[in-house]
Order: C-alpha cells, then sequence, then structure tokens
C-alpha cells in the first residue's frame, strides 16, 4: 500500500490495520514460546516431543499428555496400540497408567486425558514398543522441559475459590472434631452413669 494510499484511509481505519499488524506481531512472537514448553527427545531412533496438552497446566483444569512421535521427518501414526503411559505426581509419588488415543486428523500426535488435582512437578513415562523397537523413557516437568503445574488460587479474581483438595482437607478436620467431640460427650455420659450406680 502507497503512502498516498494509506494517508487518505480514515484514522479508524488506519489504526485497525495497525492493531492487527501488532496482533499478528504477538501471535508470531509466542508461537515459539508455546513450543519450548514441550520437550524434544531422541528415543529407539524416533523423536519424540512431550508436554501437556495444555501448558501453562493448572491445578484443578482438565489436562492431559501431549505426544508427538517422528521418524526421519514422518510422523508415526499407530502407536497408541503399543505404547503405555504412566503419569506420577513427583511429590506424592502418586502414579497412574493411563490409556494413550490417537488425535483424530493428527498422524503421529497422541493423548491421555486427566485432570492434575495437586501442582507441582509431574513424572511421564511412555513405554511398549514401536514398530517392534522398544520404548522406556521417562522425561519430567520443570526447568528445560515442558512446565509444572501451577497453582491456580493466584490467578482466581476478584474471590479466591477453595479448592477440592482444601475442601477435603476442611471436611477430614471437621469430621476429627466431631468424632472427637462425640469421644468426650460419651465418657462423661459413662461417668455419669457409673456414678448414679455407685
Amino acid at each position: 500500500m502507497s503512502r498516498s494510499m494509506y494517508a487518505s484511509r480514515p484514522a479508524a481505519v488506519r489504526r485497525l490495520l495497525a492493531v492487527s499488524a501488532l496482533a499478528v506481531l504477538a501471535l508470531a512472537t509466542a508461537a515459539p514460546t508455546a513450543a519450548l514448553a514441550h520437550e524434544g527427545r531422541d528415543v529407539g531412533g524416533y523423536n519424540f516431543v512431550i508436554g501437556f496438552l495444555v501448558e501453562p497446566a493448572l491445578e484443578g483444569q482438565m489436562n492431559g499428555l501431549d505426544l508427538q512421535i517422528k521418524k526421519a521427518g514422518q510422523s508415526i501414526a499407530g502407536a497408541e496400540k503399543t505404547l503405555k503411559f504412566d503419569v506420577t505426581h513427583v511429590q506424592s509419588n502418586a502414579t497412574r497408567t493411563l490409556p494413550i488415543r490417537a488425535v483424530h486428523g493428527a498422524p503421529g500426535h497422541y493423548t491421555a486425558d486427566f485432570l492434575p488435582t495437586l501442582n507441582g512437578q509431574y513424572r511421564f513415562k511412555i513405554y511398549g514398543d514401536i514398530q517392534g523397537t522398544s520404548i522406556d523413557a521417562t522425561f519430567e516437568s520443570g526447568p528445560g522441559s515442558f512446565s509444572n503445574v501451577e497453582p491456580i488460587r493466584e490467578l482466581m479474581f476478584p474471590v479466591a475459590a477453595a479448592q477440592p483438595r482444601e475442601l477435603e482437607g476442611a471436611i477430614r478436620s471437621a469430621g476429627m472434631g466431631l468424632g472427637a467431640a462425640g469421644l468426650v460427650v460419651g465418657a462423661m455420659g459413662f461417668m455419669a452413669a457409673r456414678r448414679a450406680r455407685e
């Protein structure tokens, strides 16, 4: 567009064009950052790129495995039939095996759905085989890899709602308190009955 044609446009249109250009630039610079939130590694001659399906990963928000597998630049389809996936919350050492499924319309792209209920570091283990090649690889979230699961409380606005684990803790504490109070009342009743008999 020539300078004269640009100048002849109404001010509102020029502002819209400028904002659009800035938005495109922002998307272009943000894309590499998103890609860096995954870890890439060669495993048994295959290139794995792995991370959380949604990053940054947030506590209490639906998420899952994001795995892409290629060899010599070619996407590898059908690996969901022969690979297994274990997810571990590192701090608690809780582990679960989840089924891997292929992402529809994206050959070589796989996922496994789960909802991380605790923040912190997670470990992903992929094992089994691909086309007869044995696979056993472990990836951990953190610096230089995919993101840890972040607490969501800091992002809540205007009021921070209690998370399910916090509610569970409060209910458990209340239950223990009621149980202790019941024991005290029972003991007092027993002593009163005993004194009455004497």
